[in-house]
């Protein structure tokens, strides 16, 4: 386990809980590649299905075979009630032309869920081989930063192979206007829940990715139409009422949260701020016997 996992799992584990929504009804998910993406390279199709280890996968109605199913998730104990329920299929996305396909699963020959992504030949070909070479890219992950690409081939893409240099970004000076946090994101969440009631939100104990919508008016913030995408699509609408804070630190919000699911609760928010074209933060949703944490990276 790497160390952001660690911290990640120590702030869960400390003050628990998500800003809610509800689990799919369905037995299964397919988890990636995530729906509306880009891929290229080598990569893994996977997710998980609480009953069947028969899984097999289509690209635009093609059978790629059965994937390895029965690996552990821990997450999907409180959905299926077992965590031996993960499939993956290792699969080379330069396989495909150009363009947006169909990923399909089924179990047991019923078809459980699918995605259209965007598939692009990293190397202009299905497999390059025999080729070499490595870039550096100024200013990246921050400015005063170098970080160096490579090209490995096993993977059919170019990888981080180091990073150099120290930020240099000096941050704006602090407001109070909270009207940057305005706009439509979709981003990385991290999600977990504790609580005897959780039932199936007793499921979320990861990464996904999420959008929503995200207003303000004067010291109230309120975020709307939470999705997770291949998780949860719920409709739920948080108010937040601003304690304290500033642009810079992130603001603190107390307030509540209501899901088209009747799974609603209270919440609180801290560090709450802009992060380029991100919003960055975390928060709590309470409700009876159970208890969310979303961290928004």
């Amino acid at each position: 386990m790497n160390g952001k996992m660690k911290v990640l799992k120590w702030l869960v584990a400390l003050t628990a809980g998500i800003m809610g929504a509800s689990t799919a009804a369905a037995t299964g998910v397919l988890g990636t590649p995530v729906d509306g993406t880009v891929v290229s390279g080598v990569g893994v199709i996977s997710g998980y299905h609480c009953t069947s280890k028969d899984i097999e996968v289509f690209i635009d109605g093609v059978s790629l075979g059965k994937a390895g199913a029965g690996t552990q998730l821990l997450g999907t104990q409180g959905v299926c009630g077992r965590t031996d329920t993960g499939f993956s299929l290792l699969y080379n996305f330069n396989n495909l032309p150009n363009g947006q396909h169909t990923f399909s699963v089924y179990a047991d020959g019923v078809l459980f869920d699918q995605h259209t992504v965007t598939t692009f030949q990293s190397g202009g070909v299905p497999w390059l081989s025999g080729q070499s070479a490595a870039y550096t890219l100024p200013n990246f992950p921050a400015a005063g930063q170098t970080a160096t690409i490579q090209w490995v081939q096993s993977y059919q893409n170019f990888l981080i192979t180091s990073i150099s240099g120290t930020p240099t970004t000096t941050p704006p000076p602090p407001t109070n206007d909270m009207s940057d946090l305005v706009g439509t994101y979709t981003q990385a969440i991290y999600i977990s829940s504790v609580g005897s009631a959780c039932g199936a939100y007793a499921a979320f104990d990861g990464y996904y990715t999420s959008s929503f919508d995200i207003t303000t008016n004067g010291d109230t913030l309120t975020v709307i139409s939470f999705t997770t995408n291949g998780v949860v699509s719920d409709s739920c609408q948080t108010t937040l009422n601003k304690i304290s804070g500033d642009s810079v630190s992130g603001y603190n919000f107390s307030g509540s949260q209501a899901c088209a699911n009747g799974f609603n609760g209270s919440v609180s928010a801290t560090g709450i701020k802009k992060d380029g074209s991100k919003v960055v933060g975390t928060m709590i949703k309470s409700g009876p016997g159970c208890t969310q944490t979303t961290i928004l990276q």
